[in-house]
């Protein structure tokens, strides 16, 4: 059975017609470059800071651009916990990044930090970084002190006492910025209680182990409705460790 010349002239149409659109398009495609790359969700990173480790020519095609390397590129920054890569027609590659926020400062042999997951952070200049609480009493090898291992920025402390600390600041910042801001430092002690001091006089403040949100959040009350009132500098040290209670001691020279 022969096909009509009408259908063969049909068909023969849509073919060129196609062809035609893919040329179009390829040459479409050639004359779309990259004009600009745009940095969203940074805080504590500059943005040139970031676009110096993209690393595309200048002018490169857009559809060229191996948006996997720059993604790699971007997270070899340690402050940089995830980022997403993304062509934004008709010009622009888009970057919205996923900072690591540090949570405290660990003084060893230089001013590191750590962040929620124990990632150890080089120093920052950056304003966003300020007030942030000493972490001190690392356990043996984690200290950065002569004859134990240096801490290095993109290492992880997976050490249960260096974990339960970091529970406890980024607790606190959910219970209350204004509490997180009160804790100067976290005390470990080899397995031991954990001890907070606070930015006020210093005052001790023993917390524990575990179940962290309710002792935190009796700490924030106590320190709203009563520390407030009466001083803190009138406190010996405050201790958190019996359910439902917070016990203390007055100094009492000090009324």
């Amino acid at each position: 059975m022969s096909t009509s010349p009408k259908l063969k002239y049909g068909f023969v149409g849509l073919l060129l017609g196609a062809t035609g659109l893919i040329v179009a398009s390829n040459l479409w495609k050639a004359e779309l470059k990259v004009r600009r790359v745009t940095v969203e969700g940074n805080r504590i990173v500059e943005t040139p800071e970031i676009l110096q480790l993209v690393k595309i020519a200048k002018d490169a095609q857009l559809h060229e651009v191996d948006l996997m390397a720059v993604r790699k590129n971007v997270l070899s920054h340690y402050f940089i916990k995830d980022a997403v890569v993304e062509r934004d027609l008709p010009a622009t590659i888009k970057i919205t990044v996923k900072e690591r926020s540090p949570l405290a400062i660990v003084n060893a042999q230089e001013v590191l930090y750590l962040d929620e997951d124990g990632v150890v952070l080089p120093h920052s200049i950056s304003k966003a970084l300020f007030d942030l609480p000493i972490l001190s009493g690392l356990p043996a090898g984690q200290s950065g002190l002569p004859g134990t291992m240096t801490l290095k920025p993109g290492m992880t402390l997976k050490n249960s006492d260096v974990q339960e600390a970091l529970e406890i600041l980024a607790t606190s910042k959910l219970v209350g910025k204004e509490l997180y801001y009160m804790i100067s430092e976290v005390r470990l002690r080899d397995g031991g209680d954990i001890v907070l001091y606070a930015a006020e006089w210093g005052v001790p403040i023993i917390i524990g182990r575990g179940n962290i949100p309710s002792k935190l959040v009796r700490l924030e009350i106590f320190w709203r409705d009563v520390v407030r009132q009466q001083g803190a500098e009138k406190l010996q040290y405050v201790d958190l460790r019996f359910d439902d209670q917070v016990v203390v001691r007055w100094n009492q020279k000090k009324g």
